[in-house]
């Protein structure tokens, strides 16, 4: 007499692959930080992303104004885009001056690092997707950044990242 599973296996099989596709893109966004504060008046969204593209035949982001960005295959070797979302009065702030500075806690504490912020958009999309900030490259550990926005008071985020 031949057992019967309870499903057959090729079900099972097809079962764990799904299962598994939903599952990796919530661990790749594990990574992703997303953070809110206030400097001064206005309200900051802070995002530490995967590096993205200025350049090549689908670039992610335009460049509006500001520093140049530091691209994917730059001497820097970036391996994030941290960026900055700026609204006042709950609505995108376009054209501002932004300071973002950041520094490691931990493994080890270091000093304190201006980053190049430049404006941009997302490629295609309206200037309400305005954001400010750049490719770097950060390695696991803590961080503290701060931000301001047009002199005020900077808005501090404290963040972690593992690879």
């Amino acid at each position: 007499m031949k057992k019967q599973l309870p499903i057959p296996v090729s079900l099972a099989v097809a079962l764990f692959f799904a299962l598994g596709s939903l599952l990796l893109p919530c661990a790749a966004q594990a990574q992703v930080v997303s953070k809110t504060a206030m400097a001064g008046a206005y309200s900051v969204t802070l995002k530490v992303l995967p590096v993205e593209s200025f350049r090549g035949p689908h670039p992610a982001m335009t460049r509006d104004a500001g520093a140049q960005p530091n691209f994917i295959n730059g001497p820097e070797h970036p391996n994030h885009h941290m960026v900055v979302f700026v609204r006042r009065n709950n609505k995108p702030v376009e054209k501002a001056s932004v300071a973002i500075s950041y520094r490691m806690l931990s493994p080890h504490r270091s000093g304190w690092t201006k980053l190049p912020v430049v404006r941009m958009h997302v490629t295609g999309k309206s200037l309400a997707t305005t954001h400010y900030g750049n490719n770097l490259r950060l390695m696991a550990g803590s961080y503290e950044a701060r931000v301001a926005v047009n002199g005020s008071r900077p808005a501090i985020f404290h963040f972690s990242l593992s690879h």
